[in-house]
């Protein structure tokens, strides 16, 4: 197959002006039927990619060109399927391999009109299903705009790897560059593969758990003691009464495992568990005034001054329109939520997380926000499902979930709740709407428009959202602001001498775990601390390029460059980062930060000294090479006369064998 692409590689090397009808060509070959059977598109499309990124042949054009071939082998295949229909079946080659068309059809009736989407990213599929979209007569209205967005993202996906190919070997030699590449496929196929395992299972015990369901409720129907547990779960479909029992067991193991979370929470508290720690950490790392922004929004869609008034409007609407029974238990479902919070909430007495200037003053768990927005959300989606009998299920479940997860999301992101007040709020709300179904189900009435139900709950929604976070948005910005750490003061000889315990000698990582010792304490203004070491060939490292991020995930000269994530103490970045090479070639790496310490008014800073880690060797072996032991002489290539050093031992008790480490603290002379 080398042998048939290079002479085209050759050709569009030597002639860089025509590669917009070869890609087009290309992939008008790739998309009809029969031809792209032949010919290797997938792999071309990659070859070609790679002239684009090296700059030989032009980018955007070339993608455009190899859309509108997409878009014209597909149609043409179509209108090929749709004049001959079943006539194809006596034409070579699928007069002597009817399998080909057979495949096609499967596949089609198997994903109706996102077959044309689908079939485009599987090569066996690809040139087949326009054919026989045009062969069983769908509409053309409905096939060319399916084609057309399929082109107009297989086109770029196909190329883009290797366009990344051809950038990297600009930067790098091409074995190197290929290495990554290789890494960067097997990463993501082992993704998918995960992703398509875990769903798999899932089906697989959805399956077994129905199976087991349907058997219980038979015999519970033949049950001389029992039997009046079905009429209790009674549907007012009969066809889809054990249904109910589905229903009720999911109801009550999320009912056991929300008991036995507050229980837990109850008896030891939500600061003592690891998880909150470490996920309270990591979103107070991650805040930024834009995402600030995004999340005031996102939490307010799961207010209760939100959510409680549009349920009162969805009430009197429903009763407007005499749909009591969906009425009353909307009603119902408000009035089990709002008791079941305010109950455990006393209940349980939680505290919520420090951290925030001015958080909410009810306890913690459960998340009244998480609780709010499960029910309300799920129940509106649950209930336009049935009503309308909507075909795309599993599209609305998703988008649900996006908006629960989404505002679960942005609590823990405040910092207004452990994470273990959000899985609580979801474990309740799942079960309170599950009990108000059951409910629910047991009755038949003339339903109100779905469609309207959902445009007033979601105009409603977004109305007071918007309204509420245009009003308060000042009140929010400062209420939800992170607090500062607390200062402390000492003087130079209890620092010097190291008596005071506020001085912290392990570096906090983004989960809230001590990762590293620090190894350097430095007493003075920070631009005279950034002035002297550059004056010992330190020098501020240069901004990551995507190259730099590809060496760091594939291992390939990774310690010549800085980390992907620089490292965070108290949740914040080092104020100061500067490098140095040293013997064989190492690079090292300096950083400080503020230890909220001053000394006579002048600010102690702390940091640490080590050499760039190699990241992950392949995506098995974790190489980390960082140990050092610090000197006086690594700081300072030559003597400096203005500042006094001091080297003290420390008891590093970080990895599972303690081991003597040297801290150095450095001052100025005759400070005052």
């Amino acid at each position: 197959m080398t042998d048939s692409i290079s002479p085209v590689l050759q050709w569009l090397n030597a002639h860089p002006n025509l590669s917009g009808l070869a890609a087009f060509v290309i992939s008008a070959g790739e998309s009809i039927a029969i031809i792209g059977t032949i010919i290797p598109g997938t792999v071309v499309m990659a070859a070609v990619g790679t002239l684009m990124g090296a700059g030989v042949i032009p980018l955007w054009s070339t993608i455009i060109w190899a859309i509108m071939g997409a878009i014209a082998g597909d149609n043409l295949s179509y209108w090929i399927g749709r004049h001959y229909k079943n006539k194809l079946h006596a034409v070579w080659p699928f007069r002597n391999y009817p399998q080909l068309l057979q495949t096609g059809e499967r596949f089609f009736h198997k994903h109706g009109s996102k077959s044309i989407l689908i079939g485009r990213f599987i090569g066996p599929v690809r040139a087949l299903v326009p054919l026989v979209a045009g062969m069983l007569s769908m509409k053309p209205m409905r096939f060319i705009p399916s084609s057309i967005i399929a082109s107009m993202l297989w086109a770029p996906a196909y190329l883009l790897p290797g366009i990344l190919l051809g950038q990297a070997t600009i930067e790098m030699p091409p074995d190197i560059a290929a290495h990554m590449m290789l890494v960067l496929v097997m990463t993501a196929l082992l993704i998918l593969i995960c992703v398509w395992s875990v769903y798999k299972i899932l089906i697989l015990v959805g399956y077994r758990i129905n199976r087991l369901l349907n058997r219980i409720w038979q015999s519970l129907q033949g049950s001389r003691y029992f039997h009046s547990i079905t009429t209790l779960l009674k549907h007012y479909d009969h066809s889809k009464t054990h249904g109910q029992l589905t229903l009720a067991f999911y109801f009550l193991m999320t009912s056991i495992g929300f008991i036995t979370l507050a229980s837990y929470i109850h008896t030891h508290g939500s600061d003592t568990i690891a998880t909150n720690q470490a996920l309270f950490h990591l979103f107070r790392s991650l805040r930024t005034p834009m995402i600030d922004n995004i999340m005031f929004w996102f939490t307010l869609l799961g207010d209760k001054k939100v959510l409680i008034p549009t349920m009162l409007i969805l009430f009197s609407w429903l009763a407007w329109k005499k749909s009591w029974h969906t009425a009353w238990h909307t009603l119902g479902l408000l009035f089990l939520i709002c008791a079941s919070i305010f109950t455990i909430k006393i209940f349980i007495h939680s505290a919520r997380p420090w951290g925030i200037v001015a958080g909410p003053e009810t306890f913690s768990f459960p998340s009244g926000h998480t609780t709010f927005s499960t029910c309300f959300y799920f129940a509106l989606g649950l209930a336009f499902i049935q009503l309308a009998q909507a075909r795309f299920k599993r599209t609305i479940i998703f988008l649900v979930l996006l908006t629960v997860v989404a505002i679960s999301v942005s609590r823990l992101y405040l910092g207004a709740h452990w994470f273990t007040d959000v899985l609580g709020g979801w474990l309740l709300g799942a079960s309170l709407v599950m009990l108000v179904t059951l409910s629910y189900n047991r009755k038949q009435e003339k339903h109100p428009h779905p469609y309207t139900l959902v445009f007033i709950a979601l105009g409603t929604v977004l109305l007071i959202s918007s309204s509420v976070y245009y009003l308060s948005y000042n009140k929010l910005k400062m209420n939800y602001a992170q607090t500062n750490w607390p200062t402390y003061t000492m003087t130079e000889d209890m620092w010097w001498t190291q008596k005071d315990y506020h001085i912290p000698h392990y570096r906090i990582g983004r989960l809230g775990l001590p990762t590293e010792l620090f190894n350097l304490q430095w007493l003075e203004e920070l631009n005279k601390i950034q002035t002297t070491l550059q004056s010992q060939g330190w020098v501020a490292p240069t901004e990551n390029k995507w190259t730099d991020v590809l060496h760091r995930l594939t291992d390939v000269n990774s310690a010549e460059h800085l980390p992907l994530l620089s490292p965070l103490y108290l949740d914040k970045k080092p104020v100061l980062v500067l490098i140095k090479q040293i013997n064989n070639k190492k690079i090292i790496v300096l950083r400080l930060w503020n230890s909220n310490v001053f000394i006579q008014n002048k600010p102690l800073w702390i940091g640490s000294v080590g050499v760039v880690p190699r990241t992950y060797s392949w995506l098995i072996t974790y190489k980390k090479n960082n140990a050092i032991t610090l000197l006086p002489n690594i700081i300072f290539s030559t003597p400096s006369p203005q500042v006094d050093i001091k080297a003290i031992e420390f008891i590093n008790k970080l990895k599972h064998k303690s081991q003597i480490q040297q801290i150095i603290l450095i001052k100025p002379k005759n400070i005052s």
